[in-house]
């Protein structure tokens, strides 16, 4: 994936002012075991490299709070707050680590982390709310610099983002026109700016105005017709933002970007990503690894309770869908009775569910029948530790650690075409909708959020993911 310039420079300004940040802690007050040659021992000294790691963790938060999207980079007061809070908590985990870890190289005193947090505070603030935001907006100004863009759509939300453009254009937008099969081509849609194709034609657009980015704001589409416009444009070389109203749901339950307040969902491009894929299926490996080493004593107590009080196997072993169609057999710790998956009426009413039909009390988005859970079921399943097992089938290949939820044969059967897309890349432990809403919400809204997922997938977006499904699995929300 392609990451803007701006996101790429701001990220390596705050690893510096952070990595600065604790050196000069440390010299301050003068508990740094830095001697001699500083290229020859001080980069590759303990300290170093302890504060490396330091910076990088403390990126991953700026990152988890949203401080790389631009509608926080171009504010004063939400940026600096947000820096803050996340500075605050960077600094009380370097205090509890300081504690434990008796080293001559980590923070031991008050002081210090004191100065470390000062320093970095008024560093990073100083860089980017009042060096880099105003050099941007500036930057962004000059003709020279500006982005070309088109509005896939005519309706009130491609109007939207026209009127909005031409009232404080702080993004640097050169609007060029509309893109619409509404309008015949040349009509004009707003002010000056007129259609300058049809949808079928945006590969010729771009290439012919030399668009860089696409605004899709289609409000008078179904999602098969949204998701064929989203194939045409990831197909150009221009960026493509997702502002219809079928993806509503995204910024509803997502913090995403937005350009004047209006929210947006940046999906990549079809780019040749076989690193990033590779880095991935790594994490997958080592994470699964880990994870049933290090959760190898609360699975066999798992083990035991289950066994004890309910007849029956103690795993369930289920055939699902994986990704591009292909079945493979799915692992959970058994949390219901003996013969509820043959279930006939659960059956209806998923489908039925999948196909819009049936309405869930609540919006909840599992459709299960509550009588034939067991004690420890409930329990189990609550908090999701009834999928851990699922460790193994990420260990074999056939899942990862983060991605769409694999479906049962018979739910993928009542898929519609555009559903199948969750299934282009390889089913997940865990995903955005288990963390964002989980069991609420009808099921275009989930698949509209795995499809987020996929269009933004990195090993940084699966880290979040992964953070962020802790607390929900420890509090159970939206469990069941």
């Amino acid at each position: 994936m392609k990451y803007p310039a701006y996101k790429i420079v701001l990220v390596i300004l705050d690893f510096f002012f952070l990595r600065l940040s604790f050196s000069v802690a440390m010299q301050l007050k003068g508990v740094s075991h830095v001697q001699g040659d500083l290229v020859k021992y001080y980069l590759f000294s303990p300290e170093f490299f302890t504060f490396f790691i330091f910076s990088l963790l403390i990126v991953l938060i700026f990152q988890s709070r949203n401080l790389y999207k631009m509608n926080i980079i171009l504010t004063q007061a939400k940026q600096s707050v947000i820096i803050f809070i996340c500075l605050a908590y960077a600094t009380i985990g370097l205090t509890v680590v300081a504690f434990f870890v008796r080293s001559p190289w980590i923070i031991d005193s008050r002081l210090a982390v004191a100065y470390f947090a000062a320093f970095s505070f008024v560093s990073i603030i100083l860089c980017r709310v009042f060096v880099f935001t105003p050099l941007y907006i500036r930057m962004n100004k000059n003709a020279m610099n500006r982005k070309k863009v088109v509005i896939v759509g005519s309706g009130i939300p491609a109007k939207s983002f026209a009127v909005e453009m031409g009232i404080g254009n702080v993004y640097g937008f050169q609007m060029l026109g509309f893109v619409t099969d509404e309008i015949p081509v040349g009509n004009v849609v707003y002010e000056s700016y007129a259609v300058l194709g049809k949808v079928s034609d945006i590969s010729t657009i771009v290439n012919t105005h030399s668009v860089d980015e696409i605004i899709i704001a289609e409000s008078g589409v179904n999602y098969d017709e949204l998701m064929h416009i989203i194939d045409l444009c990831r197909n150009t070389t221009a960026h493509i933002n997702v502002a219809s109203p079928l993806f509503e749901v995204v910024h509803k339950k997502f913090t995403v970007d937005s350009y004047f307040d209006l929210p947006i969902a940046h999906l990549k491009k079809v780019d040749d990503e076989s690193f990033m894929w590779a880095i991935k299926r790594g994490i997958d490996i080592i994470g699964s690894l880990l994870g049933l080493i290090i959760l190898s004593i609360p699975l066999l107590f798992i083990v035991m309770l289950i066994k004890l009080t309910s007849p029956g196997p103690v795993f369930y072993k289920q055939v699902r869908v994986g990704k591009h169609g292909r079945q493979f057999n799915f692992y959970k710790f058994r949390s219901m009775r003996v013969g509820s998956d043959q279930d006939k009426d659960r059956i209806k009413k998923m489908q039925s569910f999948i196909k819009g039909t049936l309405s869930n009390e609540n919006g909840n988005s599992k459709v299960i029948n509550e009588l034939m859970v067991t004690t420890v079921g409930k329990f189990i399943r609550k908090t999701s530790i009834d999928e851990l097992p699922q460790l193994i089938n990420v260990l074999k290949g056939e899942m990862s650690l983060v991605g769409p939820r694999p479906c049962l044969p018979y739910e993928y059967e009542a898929y519609d075409e555009w559903h199948k897309r969750r299934l282009s890349v390889l089913p997940g432990c865990t995903g955005l909708w288990q963390v964002s809403s989980r069991a609420e919400g009808d099921f275009d809204d989930m698949v509209v959020l795995d499809l987020y997922y996929i269009g933004n997938i990195s090993p940084t977006f699966d880290l979040q993911l992964i953070l962020r499904t802790i607390p929900v699995m420890i509090f159970g929300r939206g469990g069941k």
